[in-house]
């Protein structure tokens, strides 16, 4: 056995290899390819492109549909050398051609157009292959199968011409037949542009719940026509904005005409318009006590609710058994519990009420229930037991307080006599006799006149010499203020040396009176000792009356004896003058 043996490749094998290829190569070119044509080209006239109205046309010249196996072009390239529309498509991304071919630029004419199927076998046929139909803006989600269960064909939808734009009245008619009674309705209310809304993943379709959204559709809501909320919606950006509020719909119905505002969901349900329950909590005014079992027309007449007052005398004026003696605020007094019992905080008015009348009886002021005007003085109430019979003031809170009558504290600085050093300390009887305190006299001396060792001589305002704080010493007395006033000598001198025994009263206040003796003059001069002398200097210099020592200057150096040998009363001339020549 020969195991060297190459097989097929062999020389005759590699001879017979080359001349079946030259005879298959020959039989192509006499036969101008029809030795691999799969079958007949379509042959159904069309318009005109590069001179020929179908394939058929072409003939056998396979070339000008397929390039050779070495050309760097494609199928694709020769068909749009004829069909120049398709090739414009390709740059225009909304259109057909254009959407495809930026969808799917791997996608090449036979996939969707094969041919070589006979005379008369359609050019277009997508069967066999996924049709992008979402990159066109809609989607096949729910358009496989027909409601029969039979599978979509294109031409159901199309027809035999599938370029844009889209007939709309084509879903209108098939969903007609579908369902007739809901699309004449649905055509109304969001109109005839499916497009708008249809995107054929049907987000809103029949199955779309509701209930996912921040409004979901519960009570007499479940079941009502969309159009009812989404008036004019004509977009899915229209659905989408549907207002949610209840008064844009139930405005029309709102038979409080706006007078409890928009929010209808604050006392109704989607149960139904009644029955409604209001939470009165939400209002500004609370319902509490009996006011919860209050029918609402008994505060809302005519059920007028808006502007309805909230103080207690609008509805209870008719109960007020005060008469209107108390201000319209029951609540002061009383609670939404019930008239009684009634708590009056007294502290709130004008006269508060601490001490022991904390626990007096109202009645005890208030007579007969008479409340306004009632007096807040305390003799209003207290004169009966006044145990000074009218002496003092109404005031009695000057002296007394609300813990009780006594002790009371009565501040005498209060009053027009202020009491002051050993004032301050004197029991009150002292000055008030028999408990007797109106009309006592404010003048010292009308306490201090037994203790006047000066038998009245001063006079009675003890005040000029003497001081609350004691009798000695008196320090207070300004002699100068007197008919004698102090000056020079006089002024220190001991008060005995001018009245004796404490005899101040009538004490003279010529200067004879004390300077008497020893008397130099014998009283030849009389009592009016400033004639020559003066407080500060008991020897002044005497002013010579009579003009003798303004003619003479012997005169003045003469000394009174010179010329009053004996006394001062008389004088003589003679003793130093001639009577009959006097100048000498």
């Amino acid at each position: 056995m020969n195991n060297n043996r190459l097989g097929c490749f062999t020389t005759s094998g590699i001879l017979a290899a080359i001349l079946t290829a030259l005879i298959v190569l020959g039989l192509g070119v006499v036969k101008g390819g029809a030795l691999f044509s799969p079958g007949a080209l379509n042959a159904q006239p069309g318009a005109p492109l590069g001179g020929v109205t179908s394939h058929a046309d072409i003939g056998g010249q396979c070339k000008t549909c397929h390039a050779p196996f070495w050309s760097p072009a494609i199928m694709a390239n020769r068909c749009v050398a004829c069909h120049a529309d398709v090739a414009a498509q390709w740059q225009d991304p909304t259109t057909l051609h254009g959407v495809l071919h930026q969808y799917r630029p791997r996608l090449v004419c036979q996939n969707c157009h094969p041919d070589h199927r006979g005379p008369d076998a359609p050019l277009t046929d997508m069967a066999d292959i996924r049709f992008p139909h979402e990159a066109l803006g809609y989607s096949l989600n729910v358009h496989q199968t027909k409601s029969d269960g039979s599978v979509y064909a294109c031409a159901d939808c199309h027809g035999k011409i599938y370029t844009p734009p889209f007939d709309q009245t084509i879903c209108q008619t098939c969903h007609a037949q579908i369902d007739a009674t809901y699309m004449p309705i649905h055509t109304q209310d969001f109109g005839k542009d499916c497009l708008a809304c249809h995107d054929g993943v049907e987000t809103y379709d029949r199955n779309f719940d509701h209930n996912a959204l921040t409004f979901p559709l519960t009570g007499k809501h479940f079941g009502q026509p969309c159009g009812l909320c989404h008036i004019n919606a004509h977009s899915l950006e229209d659905l989408r904005s549907a207002p949610q509020d209840c008064f844009s719909c139930h405005q029309k119905e709102d038979i409080h005409q706006g007078r409890l505002g928009s929010n209808c969901g604050d006392c109704h349900t989607p149960d139904g318009w009644i029955p409604a329950k209001f939470d009165h909590d939400l209002a500004a005014f609370k319902l509490a006590g009996k006011h919860v079992d209050v029918v609402c027309e008994k505060c809302h007449i005519n059920h007028v609710y808006y502007g309805t007052p909230k103080d207690c005398y609008s509805c209870h004026q008719k109960d007020d058994k005060h008469n209107g003696q108390f201000p319209i605020d029951c609540g002061s007094c009383h609670s939404a519990a019930g008239w009684l019992p009634a708590n009056v905080d007294h502290n709130l008015f004008v006269f508060k009420l601490d001490g022991k009348h904390a626990n007096v009886a109202c009645e005890s002021c208030h007579i007969n229930e008479i409340y306004k005007d009632t007096s807040a003085a305390c003799s209003a109430c207290h004169r009966k037991v006044d145990p000074h019979s009218g002496q003092f003031s109404t005031d009695c809170g000057a002296c007394h307080t609300t813990a009780g009558w006594t002790p009371s504290t009565f501040d005498h600085n209060l009053s027009a006599f202020v009491l002051t050093g050993a004032h301050a300390s004197v029991a009150c009887n002292s000055c008030h006799v028999n408990g007797i305190y109106k009309g006592t006299p404010a003048t010292c001396y009308a306490c201090h006149q037994k203790d006047d060792f000066h038998a009245g001589r001063f006079g009675t305002n003890c005040g000029n010499c003497h001081s609350t704080s004691a009798w000695l010493p008196f320090t207070n007395f300004n002699h100068n203020l007197s008919g004698f006033p102090l000056t020079g000598a006089h002024d220190g001198l001991a008060c005995n040396r001018c009245h004796g025994s404490n005899a101040w009263q009538g004490t003279p206040a010529y200067c004879a009176a004390c300077h008497a003796e020893p008397a130099l003059h014998a009283g030849i001069f009389g009592t009016d000792c400033a004639q020559c002398h003066n407080t500060s200097n008991w020897y002044a210099t005497f002013n010579h009356p009579g003009g003798c020592e303004g003619n003479c200057a012997t005169h003045r150096g003469a000394t009174c004896a010179d010329c009053h040998p004996v006394n001062f009363s008389s004088h003589t001339c003679l003793k130093c003058h001639d009577s009959n020549n006097p100048k000498d």
